[in-house]
């Protein structure tokens, strides 16, 4: 099962989004953290079938206006200007057909 996320990360220089999928719950962000980025989940649906996530991800990616990133990080290519929210969660409802939970406005920080 797979975790499709939306983030926000940011640090004094920059904010922007970024769109994708894992099968770790909040590993990933950790590792997005060390380039120096404070991680916001805004929105993460857990437990979607492997190849609807991937379609969901992919047609989410090709919506919204492309952002790289100054600093440099696995999968920097997956990050987006900040957008209208309502929209991602609208296209969402289109494509997800089951999930066993939704997250929202979680701060990630170190413990």
């Amino acid at each position: 099962m797979e975790n499709l996320y939306l983030i926000e990360l940011k640090d004094k220089n920059e904010l922007f989004f970024k769109i994708g999928t894992t099968v770790h719950r909040y590993c990933r962000f950790y590792e997005l953290m060390k380039p120096g980025y404070q991680i916001k989940i805004i929105y993460m649906i857990f437990g979607i079938e492997f190849y609807e996530a991937l379609n969901a991800e992919n047609k989410l990616q090709s919506v919204f206006k492309p952002y790289i990133p100054l600093k440099k990080f696995g999968g920097y290519r997956e990050c987006f200007y900040p957008f209208d929210i309502n929209i991602y969660k609208n296209i969402l409802n289109n494509l997800i057909t089951s999930h066993t939970e939704i997250a929202q406005n979680i701060e990630i920080t170190w413990h």
